[in-house]
């Protein structure tokens, strides 16, 4: 009777009874039953369904987990309503590099202060058919004290506007004191690491650079940083817990893409990845950043 109630509890409660006490259950009931030899035969085979049947819900126990988020590629440098049309519906996300006018309290889509274009961030989204369904990387080129909390207002205001809700808009400065209060709703601060190579770095320049990274990161807060590609095993070593954002600009062959896109997805902790188009659209080099 004890070999039968060991294999009613792992039918009851999924408990670790080894296998062989409820083959030995089932043995006692039939022959309690007086059961015949091609009875038996039925229970044998009922017994391995059975077992496999406990095999496959004990792996499915330890297998289960929070998934790691899938890497996003977005397009780098989507500075003209132009470049967006073109890439609007071939990927999920674009940066763009933008600038706060404090004088008209809009932002200009530009990356260099002495660019004298005047493309405003809200003509930008009414050009495109869906700003709702795309994602965006700001590198906030001219954030500081002074414009911080007037640009945070334009931006929320523009969030409503245009429904900017489903996916992350991620602010981006070298300035890490000012990044605090867009840290709301969907967006996603990050600190842009000094753009220095790893590999050309003494041991005492690279804990000057950790130091100086987490001192950014206590200032502002993130829990994101992000840097150039080659600077990705650097931000790994030192900085294993924090999300990264990475870009990858130095070739526009779909091989060597796909190649990095791969090899980068293996990190979970990489959640977008900035990639380069050959589309010269008379704004900048899109392979600068």
């Amino acid at each position: 009777m004890k070999r039968l109630t060991a294999a009613m509890v792992v039918l009851l409660f999924g408990t670790a009874t080894p296998a062989s006490a409820i083959q030995d259950g089932l043995w006692y009931l039939a022959g309690a039953m007086n059961i015949n030899k091609n009875s038996r035969l039925f229970f044998r085979i009922s017994f391995i369904i059975l077992v496999l049947h406990l095999v496959s819900c004990k792996k499915d126990e330890t297998d289960t987990g929070p998934v790691p988020p899938s890497l996003k590629v977005w397009l780098h440098r989507v500075n003209t309503i132009d470049k967006a049309k073109k890439f609007e519906y071939a990927y999920s996300g674009f940066e763009l590099d933008v600038q706060f006018d404090t004088a008209t309290s809009t932002f200009l889509v530009k990356h260099d202060l002495t660019d004298t274009t005047h493309l405003d961030f809200t003509t930008w989204l009414s050009a495109i058919s869906s700003p709702g369904r795309l994602g965006y990387w700001l590198d906030f080129k001219n954030l500081s004290v002074g414009n911080a909390q007037a640009s945070l207002t334009v931006l929320l205001q523009l969030r409503k506007t245009f429904n900017l809700t489903q996916y992350p808009i991620v602010i981006e400065s070298t300035n890490p004191s000012c990044l605090p209060p867009f840290d709301t709703l969907n967006f996603r601060i990050s600190y842009y690491i000094p753009a220095f190579d790893p590999s050309t770095l003494t041991k005492e320049e690279e804990q000057y650079y950790r130091s100086f990274i987490e001192t950014a990161v206590m200032e502002s807060g993130s829990k994101t940083i992000s840097g150039y590609y080659f600077q990705h095993d650097y931000m790994k070593k030192w900085f294993p817990g924090m999300n990264k954002l990475l870009w990858y600009l130095d070739s526009y062959q779909t091989s060597a893409r796909d190649s990095i896109i791969s090899i980068t997805s293996k990190d979970p902790m990489v959640e977008i990845l900035l990639v380069a188009e050959d589309y010269q659209d008379g704004c900048c080099f899109s392979n600068a950043r």
